[in-house]
């Protein structure tokens, strides 16, 4: 006899423990919800990639390891890129002023360090008591340096959690639809729903994929060339990296690649005030950055992606824009999903319900 036959008297208790078992598991995603939403962004964004390319070599593992690769080493290089720069002017800023003087101080706790004796290393700074500015200056950069550290080991948990959401879903999502299909017997509405769901966050989020990489390569390009083409030097110092942030500034809502190319404009005036820098270069990066790389590319390829979906683009613009502003960063993805799904329950499922008469 099946043990879940529907005459089962136990099927209360199944109910009960099912329930009790997926709010755990919505508890556990909801602490996280902003990488899961970010994972779902780039399912979308990289499926037609892993499927084109797990076409052509015919092993799952290996198809999606090639596809998050597409990915996850252009990020590495724009971040580490980043780091680095970030770390060389830190270096400037180490060698003199306040922290050259507390560099005798400091010897003992960073020999502490290298040894990796952190034990001995916390006990020697609550044991420094209050003894003079340096001292209390030492116990300073020592909290700020395990406040980095423990941001470094979250953000690496998190990318960790992301890379392994990304991997399961791209290598198991006709796996858990079949599963979810099955599990519904089928249901032609459901089933219906479902998929013009998927379609359209697959086309949104791919949209905005292709988006992000055709303006990044536009954008390194034309200041690139930029600075071939300048007398005098270059005018942006770092014409790459300031593409890919500009690329990744197009899913900003409302003010897209503008964040990024406004302060660089500002950084390049300030330069041409205070130094030697010509004051032409502020103006005509502006004037590069705001016509030939963010207007005219908007109009045509946003109007051309836009036009491959089912949905008004002035829908998903509001999606970005109120998801943000109610969710936070993570609304940014968040709320072009709420805007599909809801598109589609208020075309197809909303005047099925609204036509039916109530039981009873």
């Amino acid at each position: 006899m099946d043990a879940f036959d529907d005459g089962d008297h136990d099927r209360g208790l199944w109910i009960a423990i099912g329930a009790v078992v997926w709010l755990l598991v919505a508890f556990a995603l909801f602490q996280y919800v902003g990488v899961l939403v970010a994972a779902i962004f780039l399912y979308y964004a990289t499926r037609p990639i892993h499927r084109r390319i797990d076409e052509r070599i015919g092993h799952s593992n290996l198809a999606v390891t090639l596809t998050l690769s597409t990915i996850v080493v252009p990020m590495a290089l724009v971040l580490g890129y980043a780091l680095f720069l970030i770390a060389v002017e830190l270096e400037g800023v180490l060698r003199g002023g306040q922290m050259e003087s507390a560099r005798p101080f400091a010897q003992p706790y960073l020999r502490l360090a290298r040894r990796g004796e952190f034990q001995a290393l916390a006990d020697a700074i609550a044991s420094s008591g209050s003894g003079g500015a340096t001292t209390g200056q030492v116990r300073s950069v020592a909290n700020s340096v395990f406040g980095v550290a423990s941001l470094v080991f979250e953000v690496i948990a998190q990318v960790f959690l992301l890379v392994v959401l990304l991997f399961y879903l791209l290598r198991d999502d006709q796996r858990i639809s079949e599963w979810f299909y099955d599990a519904v017997d089928q249901d032609e509405r459901i089933v219906a729903f479902t998929q013009a769901v998927d379609d359209d966050l697959e086309t949104v989020f791919f949209n905005n994929l292709v988006l992000v990489v055709l303006t990044a390569i536009e954008a390194a390009v034309f200041y690139a060339g930029m600075n071939l083409l300048a007398p005098g030097g270059s005018v942006v110092g770092t014409p790459v990296l300031l593409g890919a942030l500009i690329g990744i500034g197009t899913i900003v809502p409302v003010v897209g690649m503008k964040i990024v190319y406004l302060p660089y404009a500002a950084y390049l005036g300030v330069l041409a005030v205070t130094a030697e820098t010509p004051l032409w270069h502020p103006l005509v990066f502006l004037a590069v950055s705001a016509i030939v790389i963010d207007t005219i590319p908007d109009v045509f390829l946003r109007t051309y992606l836009s036009a491959r979906g089912s949905i008004h683009l002035g829908l998903i613009l509001l999606g970005y824009v109120l998801g943000t502003m109610a969710f936070g960063w993570y609304g940014l993805f968040l709320g072009p999903i709420i805007v599909v799904v809801a598109y589609h329950f208020a075309h197809s499922v909303f005047p099925w319900l609204a036509s039916s008469p109530l039981a009873g």
